[in-house]
C-alpha cells in the first residue's frame, strides 16, 4: 500500500521492524507506506539494536530524500525509576547516550517507559495500576522527575521527551507533565488492556499529546491490526483527533506487513467516509 494522498495535520507512522529486524531495510520500505518511522530499540542481554554512527547517517538521508520523519523509541528495559540509585543512574546514562548518538537525525520526539513494575516486553495480564493504588507512587513520581530533569537538559525541549502511559492510569504522569519537562504519547492500546475510556483520555490529554500509539488489542495480545478493533470506536478516535487539529504522530504500532496495511486501509476510511 502506497502513501495516501489524504492532507491531514498529522504524521501516520508505524514501527522500525515492520519487515524483520535490519532498521535500514525497514526504512527503505516503509517509506513508501508512512510518513514516520518510530525507531524501536531493545538493550537486553540478548537484545541489542542501538544504531551505529554510520546507520544514523543513512536514515539521515533516507529520511531528507523521502520526506520521511523519524521518532525514536527509547528501550523499555530502562528504568529511570528504580528505587536502586545505581540502576536508575544506568538507565539515565543509557537514554542519555541514545539522545545524544541519534540527534543528528532530528528526532520529532523521543518516547520513555517510566515503568512503576518491574518493566517487559508484552503485557502482564491484570497487572494494571488504578489511580487509587497510591503507595509507592510518591517516591516513584520523584525519582522519576530526577531522571527527567536530566534528560530534559539533554533534550534541551520538553515537547521532545515524551513518557508513555504503560501498564498504569495516564493520570500517573501528570506529575511530569506540570513540571515541564516532558509532554505526552498516549497509547491507546495500552487504555483498552487498562480497561479505561479511549475517548475520555483523548478529550482530557490531547493538548498535551504529541504522539499518539495506535494498534489492535484482543484480549491480551497487543500491537495488532486496527481491524481487530470495532471499527466505528476507531473511526471516532481518528475523526476526534483530526477535528481537535492534532499536529503531531499517529504511530500503527505494528510489526508485521499485514497487520501495517490493514491498519493503513482502517486509517484511509475514516477520512474517505466522511
Amino acid at each position: 500500500m502506497e502513501k495516501s494522498h489524504l492532507k491531514l495535520p498529522f504524521r501516520v507512522g508505524t514501527t522500525s521492524m515492520v519487515f524483520g529486524d535490519d532498521l535500514l531495510e525497514n526504512a527503505g520500505l516503509l517509506v513508501r507506506m508512512v510518513d514516520n518511522i518510530e525507531i524501536v530499540l531493545f538493550h537486553t542481554p540478548t537484545l541489542h539494536n542501538i544504531p551505529t554512527t554510520e546507520e544514523i547517517h543513512a536514515l539521515k538521508k533516507i529520511g531528507e530524500e523521502e520526506d520521511v520523519t523519524f521518532t525514536v523509541h527509547l528501550p523499555a528495559s530502562l528504568e529511570v525509576a528504580a528505587p536502586d540509585r545505581e540502576k536508575r543512574m544506568k538507565s539515565v546514562q543509557l537514554a542519555r547516550e541514545i539522545l545524544l548518538r541519534t540527534a543528528e537525525l532530528e528526532p520529532m520526539y523521543y518516547i520513555l517507559h517510566v515503568p512503576f513494575s518491574p518493566p517487559t516486553l508484552v503485557s502482564t495480564p491484570g497487572l494494571y495500576f488504578e489511580f487509587e493504588d497510591s503507595p509507592g507512587w510518591d517516591e516513584w513520581t520523584n525519582r522519576t522527575l530526577e531522571s527527567l530533569e536530566i534528560l530534559h537538559n539533554v533534550s534541551g525541549n520538553a515537547s521532545k521527551l515524551l513518557v508513555e502511559n504503560i501498564n498504569y492510569s495516564t493520570r500517573f504522569l501528570e506529575p511530569f507533565l506540570e513540571n515541564g519537562f516532558c509532554e505526552l504519547c498516549l497509547d491507546l492500546g495500552h487504555l483498552i488492556l487498562g480497561q479505561e475510556e479511549v475517548m475520555d483520555h483523548l478529550k482530557q490529554y490531547l493538548a498535551a499529546t504529541r504522539e499518539i500509539h495506535l494498534h489492535g488489542v484482543d484480549g491480551h495480545e497487543e500491537h495488532l491490526s486496527l481491524s481487530r478493533l470495532p471499527e466505528d470506536r476507531v473511526q471516532e478516535w481518528l475523526r476526534y483527533i483530526h477535528k481537535s487539529s492534532f499536529q503531531g504522530v499517529i504511530t500503527l504500532e505494528v510489526f508485521s506487513p499485514r497487520d501495517l496495511e490493514e491498519s493503513l486501509e482502517v486509517v484511509s476510511k475514516s477520512f474517505f467516509n466522511e
